[in-house]
């Protein structure tokens, strides 16, 4: 039976969205529809760096999953595999009737010690003892540049640069790279009251645990909503989907400028170094 074009375009689109609203330490994969062989080899991919990148405690928040086959039960052997020396947890929450008897049926919930299951991802994050955020950072950097889309190249490499002493991988770097680019163009785009006019501030603030980069503009303002589109063939509007897949958390707020604020945040392990780049 053929399968009509839109079909085709909704299954190419990416079924799990992974964060870390509930801190650091802690990994929230957000899974969606059928978690099989055409889905885990990406979801394993995108959880390793994550891992990589210092998160030590993963949720799989299965509410809304509604197929797992043998090779989502090889994702959770993985993790649990790579949790379990860091003294991490693996947390299956809200798997639904079906998925919840094939994940009895094969055994690994009561017979891996690290491995649980929760009713919903608040009650599995409660579960879970995680250390405070940290709340001050270690130092602060502001970059001012025009709304020119001449100034581009230049302003990520600028401020990749400031961060490179963070201690990030360079696959993590080229995310933040990525997500940057398209905020400032989103800037340029939306934000700048006039094509070339205005200015675009980009705050860079660093956590132990985290960066967060601050892009402002003075334009009228840009929810981060009417941007996005489900058609991968569009010739436009990946911008916030590739921020919401690059970093672990992505917020749009009033700019003091007096237009938007996009917060990227992008989580780390501790280093040392940081705590003296803070000029």
């Amino acid at each position: 039976m053929a399968i009509a074009p839109h079909e085709r375009r909704k299954n190419l689109m990416a079924p799990f969205e992974i964060s870390r609203d509930g801190g650091p330490s802690a990994c929230i994969a957000r899974l969606h529809g059928d978690i099989d062989i055409a889905v885990v080899p990406a979801l394993r991919a995108a959880l390793d760096g994550e891992l990589e990148c210092g998160c030590v405690n993963v949720v799989l928040d299965l509410t809304d999953v509604t197929y797992a086959d043998s090779s989502a039960l090889g994702l959770i052997v993985w993790l649990d595999h790579r949790v379990r020396p860091s003294g991490g947890r693996l947390v299956l929450a809200g798997a639904q009737t079906d998925v919840a008897r094939v994940l009895e049926l094969s055994g690994l919930v009561s017979l891996a010690a690290s491995i649980t299951m929760s009713s919903d991802v608040s009650a599995a994050l409660e579960g879970l003892e995680l250390p405070p955020i940290p709340t001050s950072p270690l130092w602060q950097r502001d970059v001012v540049v025009p709304a020119d889309v001449n100034e581009l190249a230049t302003v990520r490499e600028s401020i990749c640069e400031i961060i490179a002493p963070l201690g990030f991988p360079d696959s993590a770097i080229f995310d933040i790279k990525v997500a940057l680019g398209e905020a400032l163009a989103n800037a340029i785009r939306h934000g700048a009251p006039n094509a070339g006019q205005g200015e675009i501030l980009t705050r860079i603030v660093a956590f132990t645990d985290r960066v967060t980069l601050e892009i402002m503009d003075n334009g009228t303002g840009f929810d981060g909503r009417h941007t996005t589109s489900e058609d991968v063939y569009a010739p436009n509007g990946r911008g916030i989907m590739f921020m919401r897949a690059l970093m672990d958390r992505v917020e749009f707020d009033r700019s003091e400028l007096g237009g938007t604020r996009v917060i990227l945040t992008k989580h780390r392990m501790g280093s040392a170094d940081a705590a003296s780049h803070n000029s």
